[in-house]
């Protein structure tokens, strides 16, 4: 975990910050949009296209997830779980996709995170901020890292490797929390 003395206000970089919202952004509503739309045309997917659109539901659910876990962005990647059951979707299947996606996403992340992520993380915050949220990591860390994993909250893989968590607490406190977060929702969705 960083200490407030090794931040280096040399690395903020707001013209890197924006560039990334924008990203995060424009990959969020892409998701959000072909969501909606599979949502709102079932009827015809169901008829017509049914095997295909599934196959391909599948295919959009896990890269949505390996993205919405990868990128630090606010949107859940519970939510493609949940449009893609409500698609129609075998429940099982969609967990255990999102399963996965979850689980590559986020130890590439995290790894990356480790090693390249504190030039990135000094990148997206003032200096002012970095020290608050590296005070607050510092004391509510792991405590934070759980509640993100069980709840829409922002779930930023990469930046708890940038912050130096030990990879045994984000095994107990992230990644094995968020697996039984996706396997707890595809259950209560299917009832």
């Amino acid at each position: 975990m960083k200490n407030n003395n090794e931040i280096d206000i040399q690395y903020y970089n707001p013209k890197l910050k924006r560039k990334i919202e924008i990203i995060g952004f424009v990959v969020s509503i892409i998701i959000v949009a072909i969501s909606i739309i599979s949502l709102l045309f079932y009827g015809f997917y169901k008829e017509k296209l049914t095997e295909g659109i599934i196959t391909s539901g599948k295919i959009l659910m896990f890269l949505s997830i390996f993205f919405l876990e990868f990128i630090p962005q606010m949107i859940s990647s519970h939510f493609p779980l949940v449009a893609s059951i409500l698609s129609g979707i075998n429940a099982f299947e969609a967990v255990i996709i999102a399963v996965f996606a979850s689980l590559i996403s986020t130890i590439l992340a995290f790894e990356l995170g480790k090693k390249f992520g504190w030039k990135f993380v000094c990148s997206l915050f003032e200096p002012k901020k970095l020290i608050k949220i590296t005070n607050f990591w510092n004391k509510y860390g792991k405590w934070f890292v759980l509640a993100s994993a069980f709840t829409p909250l922002p779930y930023f893989p990469l930046v708890f490797g940038a912050l130096q968590m030990s990879r045994e607490k984000m095994w107990l406190f992230g990644i094995i929390p968020r697996i039984i977060s996706f396997v707890i929702l595809g259950y209560l969705i299917s009832l």
